[in-house]
């Protein structure tokens, strides 16, 4: 009898170490790539050439990843808060980037200073205290980025921002597509180009518009996730989407990144992220399988920040068993004779 129960608690025993490996496995691993940062934003994958672009607002710089030696460099900028980047199609190391309110092409290789950057367009003119926020490129390569109020710690000029289009043809006036916004925020697209999901971020909905690919045109607007009546803490602000159709969506003030199904508007998983200001996500990685999160210590308090070392870093979630598409790029032809 004594035996028999030997073997059963040894069973047991097995049973629950398989068990916990097996959840182990199946339990996203989230990694700390850079550290240091205040405001960090808007990542960018480039797979032409295996590596990660991101922002800092604050310190008005962009890093970039190369993810086969895991070596981090960095352009200061210092002409005010940095808030986009994005690869040009077909030319590698060159990015468009936004600063303040206005678009410049960079050579990531170029010397430093002002020659570096080509001013490409300027828009929010006589709106001083506004500025770029987030883009992203559609599938023929238009920029669609928005615009912000000003902000401080503690308040925001609402309905201050537009969110445009901008091509290889109306660069000069980018087309004004939506007005007004608060914080223009998170873009994504459906594969099939059918639709444009789309953040103001204030609203602390998630909407989506019908899109016409061909003419870069959008319509109906309506809301398909609401953060309040789905009991998501925080706001919604960067966004991207995986080749399932789910949506991946930054919390700012909520500490996670979620998963949402557009089709059914139904919150699927929570990924808890080690800050509490998390900015932006990004799928990367040779199979785009990382997901790339930004996270912000901004306006954190000595006890915030005591509780929360990471905030400013950029981290790498795997294993989430979902994957993203290949980000399209900006497409400005003759962008290094510019």
């Amino acid at each position: 009898m004594l035996t028999k129960i030997m073997l059963f608690s040894k069973l047991f025993l097995l049973l629950m170490i398989v068990n916990v490996y097996a959840y182990r496995s199946k339990s996203p691993l989230i990694k700390n790539v850079y550290r240091g940062g205040v405001h960090l934003e808007g990542p960018h994958w480039a797979k032409a050439e295996n590596a990660l672009y991101w922002v800092d607002i604050s310190l008005q710089r962009l890093h970039r990843l190369d993810a086969e030696t895991g070596n981090i460099t960095t352009r200061d900028i210092g002409y005010g808060p940095v808030s986009l980047v994005m690869s040009a199609k077909d030319y590698p190391k060159m990015v468009v980037v936004a600063v303040r309110a206005e678009l410049y092409l960079l050579s990531w290789d170029a010397p430093a200073g002002d020659k570096a950057l080509r001013l490409l367009s300027a828009v929010d003119i006589g709106l001083p205290d506004n500025r770029i926020n987030d883009g992203k490129a559609d599938a023929k390569g238009r920029l669609w980025f928005g615009t912000m109020g000003k902000e401080t710690a503690q308040t925001l000029e609402k309905d201050q921002g537009t969110l445009y289009m901008l091509d290889q043809y109306n660069y000069k006036t980018p087309e004004e597509m939506v007005r007004p916004v608060s914080i223009s925020n998170g873009i994504a697209w459906t594969s099939d180009n059918k639709f444009m999901f789309y953040i103001d971020s204030p609203t602390r909905n998630i909407d989506v518009f019908d899109y016409d690919l061909d003419n870069g045109t959008i319509r109906n607007r309506r809301t398909l996730f609401s953060f309040q009546a789905n009991n998501v803490t925080g706001v919604p602000d960067g966004m991207t989407i995986d080749r399932e159709g789910n949506l991946w969506v930054a919390c700012y003030d909520g500490g996670k990144v979620i998963k949402v199904d557009p089709r059914a508007g139904k919150l699927l998983e929570q990924h808890k992220i080690p800050a509490t200001k998390v900015t932006s996500v990004m799928w990367g990685g040779h199979e785009q399988s990382i997901l790339y999160v930004t996270t912000s210590n901004l306006n954190l308090n000595p006890v915030e920040q005591s509780q929360q070392p990471e905030a400013g870093s950029l981290f790498a979630i795997e294993g989430t068993g979902s994957s993203g598409y290949t980000e399209h790029q900006f497409v400005f032809p003759n962008a290094d004779k510019y």
